[in-house]
């Protein structure tokens, strides 16, 4: 029988790196399952929906969609879509040189990235240069070239950061790692601008210029992911998550789940079990 607890995480095999240019997934795609790796998911047809931290999305051609790692990813269709797909270790993730293409794969936004109709021609022909190298030699120092100049094109085309052309405030990057380490515990802006020497003012008005959003905000979407996960992994009770999170009372965090999701967080963890697969899938 499927303890609670049970679901499935898609890791990668021996290798820190895959292409494919024929699924969107491997393993089960359509029960919930987190990712231990970081994925590049580019659909080559329009149908349906999938979903990215329990946010549906639109499976549209010529979208791209960054995954990072631990999200939680599901395409509930019988047929998987078709697409180019690249998945990588956290360890070459953090072999990417350029502070940008890393933050692309920050989960404040999962909105798809649509490729310029002038340039499907030269990025399936970059895509297949890395699908040739990655069934060949496989060389790892030439694929993270390639997947670093595939990125570069990829933040070139977005305008989820605002800042395709300056690149992201190298202050905004040392405001989402400590954001990344420390919201869990410290959920008051004045915290994160005495760490950068900033006034939150200054903060907001910086991180409005660049993502449009506030410090409050993105701490908040940040619980938000966070408690989902949680919820979803059915390992601890409501009211642990609730401690886990930072909240001193079980029905603060419930208040605050509802009125970020418009559910409470039982409601929440029980749709979700309904789509709960189980066991560990390894990638072949």
């Amino acid at each position: 029988m499927k303890k609670p607890g049970d679901y499935p995480v898609h890791v990668l095999p021996e290798r820190s790196f895959i292409a494919s240019d024929n699924s969107a997934a491997f393993g089960e795609h359509a029960p919930n399952h987190r990712i231990d790796f970081y994925a590049i998911v580019w659909f080559s047809e329009t149908r349906g929906l999938h979903l990215i931290d329990f946010e549906p999305l639109p499976v549209k051609k010529n979208l791209i969609y960054l995954i990072g790692r631990n999200q939680v990813h599901s395409i509930p269709a019988e047929r998987l879509p078709q697409a180019r797909t690249i998945v990588f270790s956290a360890a070459l993730f953090e072999r990417i040189g350029e502070s940008d293409l890393r933050q692309l794969f920050l989960p404040f936004n999962n909105g798809g990235i649509a490729i310029p109709a002038a340039m499907i021609g030269p990025m399936t022909r970059l895509f297949d240069l890395i699908l040739l190298e990655f069934r060949g030699a496989a060389d790892d120092e030439l694929l993270l070239k390639y997947l670093s100049v595939f990125l570069t094109y990829v933040h070139r085309f977005s305008d989820r950061r605002n800042a395709a052309a300056a690149g992201i405030d190298q202050r905004i990057v040392r405001l989402f790692q400590l954001l990344q380490s420390n919201y869990k515990e410290e959920k008051s802006a004045q915290f994160y601008a005495r760490r950068l020497g900033l006034t939150p003012k200054r903060i907001n008005e910086l991180l409005r210029g660049q993502i449009g959003s506030t410090i409050s905000q993105l701490i908040y979407q940040l619980l938000v992911i966070e408690a989902k996960r949680e919820l979803f992994h059915q390992e601890l009770s409501v009211k642990e998550i609730a401690y886990e999170l930072g909240f001193s009372e079980q029905s603060y965090f419930a208040r605050f789940f509802r009125k970020h999701t418009g559910q409470t967080p039982e409601a929440f963890r029980k749709a979700a079990t309904r789509s709960t697969g189980a066991g560990v899938i390894m990638f072949k």
